[in-house]
């Protein structure tokens, strides 16, 4: 399945702003992928997934300017 790459910069985007409104969470752990994970490791996960996603778009449009 093709996806367009303004589907990867929405992600990323929702993916930031899932990872800064986790900075104002009081909690001390966070439940990612059924397991309590400390809220650090909930938040380095949803910044990492939200560059992973910015890259694959960036990636993607350097590609099409080329072409």
């Amino acid at each position: 399945m093709k996806m367009s790459k303004n589907v990867y910069l929405g992600l990323a985007i929702l993916f930031l702003i899932s990872f800064i409104y986790s900075l104002f969470d009081t909690r001390t752990t966070h439940e990612l992928l059924f397991w309590e994970v400390n809220i650090w490791v909930y938040r380095f996960f949803r910044l990492a997934v939200a560059v992973l996603f910015m890259k694959t778009y960036l990636d993607k449009r350097k590609d099409e300017n080329v072409n």
